[in-house]
């Protein structure tokens, strides 16, 4: 390993006295810093040194049962990531996985109730612990129980993969090991309940163990004619303990463990459904570099009348293998970005204070944005516009989209008018005007005539100059851009953008604003495009021009599928909107020039008559229109012959060259601070695939960047 010291968590144990149950040994996890209590190399010794005592103890007739918790909020939350991203040698992975497997076997058989009372966050490994146990309940407030590992670039190999489909319903351990982690989803206590995860929600230790005295059934019965069995469990302890020998203690108990599904049983028929539905998709992330989906249904599907040895022994077969694979780098390394720039949970130092929330506009991403201020503000958010319906419009969709939400008290913040002055006295005005230079221009001239010097004018432009949109102001130093991305409730990013007169005072507030939206904020110098537009219409010039060259559609728009993206370009066309990318792409050719950026022919002709390029009510992928190439042609004819069109690989490449090279300038002229805040952007903004682990990564290993 390198470049790694652990955070060592110890696993406290003691000796609790319960009315009914008598004795009961408790290990507690508790964090060793500042981060919370997870699983490294020293942190799983520790582990099974606090359970050997445990067993040996049950084995003795000292205690009755056993439990394991934690502190605070956390029960635990998994490996520690930052191991597997130093590089750790795959023979620590093995040995660890190896006395994780060990520990799973000798607490599924020992001969005393074993309980797992996740009082707080139990992700990955976290809640691969609390499966070893024979009964678990949850606090009715928990959230954050999950197995990310998939999204990640891994799988859960310290037995989740192997005993979640034999715990409870396949569907359901399947939408918890493949289908949530790719939409960032973790489970909550109610739900762990409703799949069978928990067998109970009570409010602390001491209720759960009522829980266990009250349902001897669902653990086993507790009695002094345990003691035999628990013995002989002591010694599989010890065993775990010294050699780490998960085959060993599965080989000696697999008969006392849980059953693994039989090939002609209704859960196998279940799993086997479970199995197909995910299977298409899991193939198609495997050819986009992102093998762990395809390898967990193939774990999944051998688990069928096999061995719970030979089933351990492929599951650390596959998290060894995975760990070393450039999805595991690359998605390791995004989880890491995502760490450091998650919105933190203290002020801004700098920032001003805002009671009162001017939003300029009413329009759909207007009216977006103002619910998602008072949402987050928590103070009075005033809509205007010219307007009296599309004021009174914006107003009733930004209610609906909190009330929605479950937040009616932040719906009862917001207001329009069409009264200017209604504005006095607001700390900071967004402008979410047309996108025309003009317009904006004059909106933020009136807006100085009535704010107070110090209050912010905000713009949410996507494309155009903030520096010379405040060019005629009389105080451009309190500018700011807030670049949201559609639909803003979902979309994580926020574009910071300042320019070379905006004040510290004024750039700290546009980030406690970010901040107390909970979102993420990346900075971007006044540039064209910002971040995402700027490297996205450089890739979807590149697409287009080779449209209006003469190449087929479908097939250009095919060509990038090995990049992992959430949709294809074309599809992305559609959501922009082709009049919004047929001008932020003339934006682009106008500041930066032809030679990178492609104002596209076809794609003005497409908006022009109101067309689009995908069929709609299809499943993704949507194939293109036949009408697209008849009108690329017509929009074309005429011109000056142009080279052979490039599709295909031939194509991505080009794709991949051009953003190297847009990554390149972005550096140098200090649109960024660091490569890193790309990466983020683009993951964030755009959907670039985690495993990649950011563009700047995946160009890298292409020998690129």
């Amino acid at each position: 390993m390198t470049n790694y010291t652990e955070q060592v968590t110890a696993f406290d144990y003691e000796v609790r006295d319960h009315a009914t149950l008598g004795p009961v040994g408790v290990i507690t996890a508790r964090a060793g810093g500042p981060k919370p209590a997870t699983l490294g190399r020293q942190s799983v010794d520790n582990l099974v040194e606090a359970v050997a005592q445990a067993v040996a103890a049950a084995g003795n007739g000292d205690i009755r049962a056993i439990a394991i918790t934690g502190e605070d909020r956390i029960f635990l939350a998994g490996a520690d990531l930052a191991m597997f991203a130093a590089g750790t040698a795959p023979e620590v992975i093995r040995d660890m996985t190896r006395k994780m497997h060990g520990l799973q076997v000798l607490l599924r058989t020992v001969d005393v109730p074993v309980l797992a009372h996740i009082n707080g966050a139990a992700l990955g490994g976290g809640l691969e612990t609390a499966l070893m146990a024979s009964i678990r309940t949850a606090g009715p407030q928990v959230k954050g129980i999950g197995l990310p590992e998939t999204s990640l670039g891994i799988l859960p190999g310290w037995g989740g993969t192997t005993l979640l489909p034999a715990l409870i319903d396949p569907e359901d351990a399947l939408t918890i090991i493949v289908d949530e982690p790719a939409k960032d989803r973790t489970m909550d206590a109610q739900t762990a309940l409703e799949r069978g995860v928990v067998h109970a929600l009570v409010d602390d230790l001491d209720a759960a163990l009522d829980y266990v005295a009250e349902n001897p059934g669902v653990s086993g019965a507790v009695g002094p004619d345990s003691r035999s069995s628990a013995a002989d469990s002591a010694d599989g302890a010890d065993r775990a303990a010294d050699a780490g020998d998960s085959a060993a203690a599965a080989g000696a108990a697999a008969d006392r463990a849980e059953p693994l599904p039989a090939a002609d049983s209704d859960r196998a028929k279940a799993l086997v459904e479970a199995l197909k539905k995910r299977e298409r998709l899991a193939r198609v992330r495997d050819a986009q570099g992102a093998p762990a989906t395809l390898r967990v249904l193939t774990l999944v599907t051998q688990l069928l009348d096999s061995t719970l040895e030979d089933a351990l022994a492929r599951e650390a077969d596959a998290i060894v293998e995975l760990a070393q694979t450039p999805a595991a780098e690359g998605a390791l390394h995004a989880a890491e970005l995502l760490r450091r720039g998650k919105p933190s949970r203290t002020p801004i130092e700098g920032a001003k204070d805002i009671t009162k929330v001017g939003v300029a506009g009413a329009g759909l991403m207007a009216s977006q944005i103002a619910a998602q201020l008072a949402r987050g503000l928590r103070v009075p958010v005033i809509m205007r516009d010219l307007d009296d319906a599309i004021a009174a419009k914006g107003l009733a969709n930004a209610q609906r989209i909190l009330t929605d939400a479950g937040d009616a008290d932040a719906a009862e913040l917001l207001s329009a008018t069409t009264d200017l002055e209604d504005l006095r006295g607001a700390d900071l005005v967004l402008e979410a005007v047309p996108e025309v230079m003009g317009i904006k221009q004059s909106v933020f001239a009136e807006l100085e005539d009535v704010l107070e010097a110090d209050a912010l004018l905000v713009t949410n432009t996507s494309s155009l100059s903030v520096t010379e949109m405040s060019s005629k102001l009389d105080h451009p130093e309190r500018v700011v851009g807030l670049h949201f991305f559609n639909p803003v409730a979902k979309m994580p990013l926020v574009e910071v953008i300042h320019t070379d007169a905006t004040d510290e005072t004024t750039l700290a507030t546009g980030r406690e604003v970010v901040r107390r939206m909970r979102k993420f904020a990346v900075d971007s110098a006044d540039a064209p495009g910002f971040i995402v537009n700027r490297l996205l219409f450089r890739m979807l010039g590149t697409v287009l021009s080779a449209i209006d060259a003469g190449a087929p559609a479908q097939k250009v728009d095919e060509s990038l599928d090995a990049l992992g993206l959430p949709m294809r370009p074309l599809t992305l066309l559609d959501m922009v909107g082709l009049a919004v990318a047929d001008h932020v792409g003339q934006v682009m050719v106008d500041k930066e020039g032809p030679e990178r950026f492609h104002a596209s022919r076809g794609l003005h002709a497409m908006a022009e008559a109101g067309e689009r390029f995908t069929e709609e009510g299809h499943r993704p992928p949507a194939p293109v229109r036949a009408e697209v190439d008849e009108v690329f042609a017509r929009a074309n004819e005429g011109e000056p012959d142009q080279p052979r069109p490039k599709t295909g690989d031939r194509l991505l490449e080009e794709v991949e060259k051009g953003l190297a090279d847009e990554i390149t300038r972005m550096v140098d002229e200090g649109v960024v601070q660091r490569i890193e805040d790309i990466d983020l952007a683009l993951i964030l903004g755009a959907g670039f695939p985690r495993h990649r682990g950011g563009i700047s990564t995946y160009l890298r290993q292409r020998g690129l960047l």
